[in-house]
């Protein structure tokens, strides 16, 4: 079977069904898809608090879309898992606490795993203020968009089609979020117009 994959790989052709694949590849697959499942929810999760603490209306509509995506990816995710036989709903149950959990800000764990969720360590950090929420937003969602055009050329069908309507997804949510975010500086709350200017790394003059 392993021949019969590999020469399969390097024609181009993508691998569709669990019967084409070899228990090595499939192991790491699901490494590889549980990472990102796991990450998607436990982010999502992350970002609940600021519909809450979001500055205005708007921005607490932006920030429920935003968590809104992120499970909605983890869904999908877990899907791809639970037609490889994983065992979705065992493991959500096993981590479902575990995924809420943070660590102090302060914190270096580097590479490390501090838990058996297979979480990227950076979804283990607290969002502490509002600027916090945007840079993080900003930057994950960016450094997802890399990811997911990677996974758009990888061997295996089923993640390869869903990494594009992730992208789509993202890239619509960005652009809300660019266009909730730039409406800061045109209100007239003192306070408001502090937070985007500190948001942006800019001073007041």
């Amino acid at each position: 079977m392993a021949g019969q994959m590999l020469a399969k790989i390097e024609r181009g052709v993508r691998l569709e069904s669990p019967g084409e694949i070899t228990p090595e590849y499939r192991e790491h697959l699901v490494h590889l898809m549980t990472m990102q499942a796991d990450s998607e929810l436990a982010g999502g999760y992350g970002y609940v608090p600021w519909i809450a603490k979001a500055p205005t209306v708007e921005e607490k509509h932006v920030v429920a879309q935003i968590v809104k995506d992120e499970l909605r990816h983890a869904a999908v995710m877990y899907g791809l898992l639970g037609d490889l036989g994983f065992d979705v709903a065992g493991h959500v149950r096993r981590y479902g606490e575990i995924f809420t959990m943070r660590i102090e800000a302060g914190a270096d764990i580097g590479t490390r795993r501090i838990t058996s969720d297979k979480r990227v360590n950076i979804f283990y950090y607290p969002i502490d203020t509002w600027a916090d929420f945007v840079f993080f937003n900003f930057c994950m969602d960016r450094g997802a968009g890399h990811q997911l055009e990677d996974v758009r050329g990888c061997s295996w069908g089923p993640w390869a089609r869903a990494s594009r309507g992730s992208s789509r997804r993202r890239s619509s949510t960005s652009a809300t979020a660019s266009t909730g975010w730039s409406g800061w500086p045109r209100t007239r709350r003192p306070t408001t117009r502090r937070r985007r200017r500190s948001a942006n790394g800019t001073c007041e003059r």
